[in-house]
């Protein structure tokens, strides 16, 4: 599953990318438009102006959509989704992977560690899938040197828009997230693949490059063929969870969005490729998706 947490740091996840990220969504009714924005959770504020028509977009929408709403007191939020991110007793970290497995994985964690100093003990009572989280971002950092956590993109649109007196939606609670992300999963399978993501990093760093450097290129094709390349059935499971079932919901939600207000709906670019994808869901729903080039 080492894969799968990689595309988790794209996700709950790049500069000189074009258009492919961002589309304009009409028809079906609709009497305005509303756009579809693919975004990397790791990106840097600068990508704002260079998406082209990214900022006419903020301008024309009259709401923000995010996956969840980002303007909420973050304390408050980071409190909420520490409670999802702690083990049960008899399953923390020490009880879930072995001795020599954690003997071995430590001196790997403590390179990619978050902190200076900190070892995989001092993170005893977390679930593996709140650590390898933690793993997957500082392995993903490195390929988007610009990125400022105090300026994460997704936040940014919606206070922005926020500041220009546009309101705010949601497509989901950040219970909803922490459930898919920390609870959906068995926690020996995240055991697993923590073993698994720290016992071969130049691997998942390799993958994570791959699939930043398709973001930033744009390139949303790059993207679902590393998607689609998935083969352990444990981790098409998760990818179920993580992707496809919050799209099918989401697609659930978005026509009456869609029908009144206009839009920036902004969310992992993962969120959007493929068959099971918002783009192609929209269009399964009888609305006109197309990418906004330099014309629009």
């Amino acid at each position: 599953m080492k894969k799968t947490f990689i595309l988790l740091a794209l996700l709950a996840i790049a500069s000189g990318v074009n258009a492919q990220l961002l589309y304009k969504i009409s028809g079906n009714g609709l009497k305005q438009p509303s756009y579809l924005f693919g975004t990397h959770h790791l990106a840097p504020k600068s990508m704002l102006d260079e998406v082209t028509g990214l900022r006419k977009a903020m301008a024309e929408a009259d709401r923000a959509v995010g996956e969840i709403d980002m303007t909420h007191n973050q304390n408050e939020m980071a409190a909420q989704m520490q409670g999802y991110m702690l083990a049960p007793a008899d399953s923390t970290l020490s009880k879930v992977i072995s001795p020599e497995e954690f003997q071995r994985i430590d001196p790997v964690f403590q390179k990619y560690a978050p902190m200076p100093g900190m070892t995989l003990a001092m993170l005893e009572p977390m679930k593996p899938a709140a650590v390898s989280t933690m793993v997957a971002v500082m392995m993903v950092l490195p390929n988007v040197p610009d990125y400022n956590p105090e300026e994460q993109l997704d936040k940014l649109i919606q206070v922005e828009m926020q500041k220009a007196g546009k309101s705010i939606g949601a497509l989901e609670t950040i219970d909803r997230q922490c459930e898919v992300l920390f609870n959906a999963t068995p926690i020996r399978i995240q055991a697993k693949a923590l073993v698994d993501l720290l016992s071969d990093p130049d691997k998942a760093v390799t993958e994570s490059k791959k699939m930043t450097e398709s973001y930033m290129a744009g390139d949303l094709a790059a993207m679902a063929q590393i998607e689609s390349e998935t083969e352990d059935p444990e981790e098409k499971a998760w990818l179920d969870h993580l992707l496809y079932e919050r799209n099918a919901d989401w697609l659930n939600k978005l026509p009456a969005m869609l029908k009144e207000n206009s839009n920036l709906i902004a969310v992992g670019a993962m969120h959007l490729v493929g068959d099971n994808g918002l783009i192609e869901g929209l269009r399964a729903l009888g609305y006109t998706v197309e990418p906004v080039g330099a014309a629009d």
